[in-house]
């Protein structure tokens, strides 16, 4: 069996990165969140029997040690690590939390792995706000431009992961993808939101008129990218993303459409939210050329699960909040 250890398996696209693995008979499977496990609605490998997956509570900033402890015991071929503050108007609050979870977690955590014979491959889950606003398609190597304190936490850490790589030969692998959606999301994000609004006859407010382009990437498409580059035979750094040029002025609108609402009416436009980049648009060629990778899923079919997910789950739904909620 090989084991893996996936930190932030709580979140949305942790949770998908383990129902992901676990469809490898031959691969065991440790969740490590900070929180307690979620219930099954957001939890895509809850569908499973869990013969193979174990989950511990362990916040990676504040209980280090245990998390340590708990490595050395299972001593895993592979880690991937998706924990991550990511609410960007809160890290203009809370920059200094953002940085002790998003950087210096991030920097224990390698400096660790580092030294430890066991590791075959560390898996650190970025993203495309490091690179700022894209006027082309950027490339893995470009540079870092972030314009809220959240992308600088990110890039800090993607600075690190990237030195220690050089001058120690770590197995660090870097993912970095657009905005990834489907099923099983937080209700905030945008498109689990414009169904909720919808169905509760809500106006869904559009900051800066919905004119920002950001490249939606359903969560299958960026699990598979990642567990392709877990087996890429040298650490390297992948960008995972769609070419599209759609806004999520159009994305909101194609979510109306398919429920069979009228845009114009469903929408007011308000003020652009601090920071908020034009367009974040990444070259994939490298994940094409070199993992054989392409997203698969259309956007049609993201936003039709998704909104088939939110019906068959409507009772229980309705009931949970639909705004952000930090938890301290």
């Amino acid at each position: 069996m090989r084991r893996v250890v996936v930190i932030g398996s709580n979140c949305f696209t942790g949770s998908h990165v383990v129902d992901g693995l676990l469809d490898d008979p031959q691969t065991e499977v440790l969740g490590v969140s900070r929180s307690a496990e979620y219930a099954p609605l957001f939890l895509p490998y809850k569908r499973r029997d869990g013969a193979r997956f174990r989950f511990c509570r362990i916040d990676l900033v504040r209980e280090f040690p245990r998390l340590v402890r708990l490595l050395e015991e299972v001593r895993p071929a592979v880690v991937i690590n998706v924990a991550a503050l990511s609410e960007v108007a809160l890290s203009f609050e809370r920059p200094a939390e953002y940085f002790e979870t998003n950087t210096l977690g991030v920097v224990r955590l390698c400096n660790y792995l580092r030294d430890v014979p066991w590791l075959e491959r560390y898996v650190h889950v970025s993203s495309a706000e490091i690179l700022g606003p894209c006027p082309a398609p950027m490339a893995e190597d470009a540079p870092f431009r972030p314009t809220t304190p959240y992308a600088a936490s990110k890039a800090a850490a993607d600075f690190y992961i990237d030195t220690v790589r050089r001058q120690s030969r770590f197995p660090a692998t870097i993912v970095r993808s657009t905005n990834v959606y489907g099923h099983h999301q937080q209700l905030w994000k945008i498109i689990p939101r414009t169904i909720i609004f919808l169905k509760e006859g809500r106006t869904i407010e559009l900051h800066g008129g919905g004119r920002a382009i950001k490249s939606f990437i359903h969560v299958r498409d960026v699990v598979r990218g990642l567990l392709l580059a877990t087996k890429h035979p040298e650490p390297a750094t992948f960008h995972l993303s769609v070419g599209s040029e759609a806004t999520v002025a159009d994305v909101v609108r194609a979510v109306c459409e398919a429920m069979g609402h009228d845009f114009r009416r469903a929408t007011t436009m308000v003020d652009e939210r601090p920071g908020q980049d034009a367009r974040y648009w990444l070259d994939c060629q490298k994940a094409e050329r070199e993992l054989g990778w392409s997203p698969a899923v259309p956007m049609e079919t993201g936003i039709r699960e998704t909104i088939d997910w939110v019906e068959a789950h409507w009772a229980d739904i309705r009931l949970l909040p639909h705004a952000y909620v930090h938890r301290v």
